[in-house]
């Protein structure tokens, strides 16, 4: 049975061929995003010598800017008040460190995190750094010049 619709039959497949086309095109589109965010997704940072080395130096020159002498850690050269602006340094560093010195720098971040949500903690968080402290400073000096 064919109900009437006020369209003929040549004016109704015309309709539905429009439609087919918005639908694929829509749908290719859709695919074309998805398939970018993957590949946006799956380049997160590389783990390099060369990036470590890129992001230690602009965050020991971004902590050039802090203020204070509370807080320190080597490699980096300059202090601050806020243990935060470690949090922050370190939590880049441990994106792009290679995987031999990672762990070290991990350590750090999480002893910093420790001090910045409860400041009380720093003499024990630092003491059970200093192992991690100075590998990452020495592996900095010899691959950062």
């Amino acid at each position: 049975m064919i109900y009437s619709t006020g369209m003929n039959l040549e004016q109704l497949k015309k309709t539905l061929a429009k439609k087919r086309t918005l639908i694929s095109a829509g749908v290719g589109v859709l695919f074309i995003i998805v398939v970018v965010f993957a590949i946006i997704a799956s380049s997160g940072p590389t783990r390099s010598v060369a990036a470590f080395c890129n992001t230690y130096k602009q965050e020991d020159a971004r902590l050039a800017k802090s203020y204070g002498d509370t807080y320190s850690v080597h490699p980096f050269t300059q202090s601050s008040n806020n243990p935060h602006d470690f949090v922050v340094a370190l939590s880049n560093l441990d994106d792009v460190a290679p995987k031999e010195i990672e762990p070290d720098v991990k350590t750090l971040k999480q002893l910093f995190e420790k001090i910045d949500k409860d400041p009380s903690q720093a003499l024990s968080a630092s003491l059970s750094g200093l192992g991690a402290e100075s590998n990452v400073s020495d592996w900095t000096t010899q691959h950062c010049h």
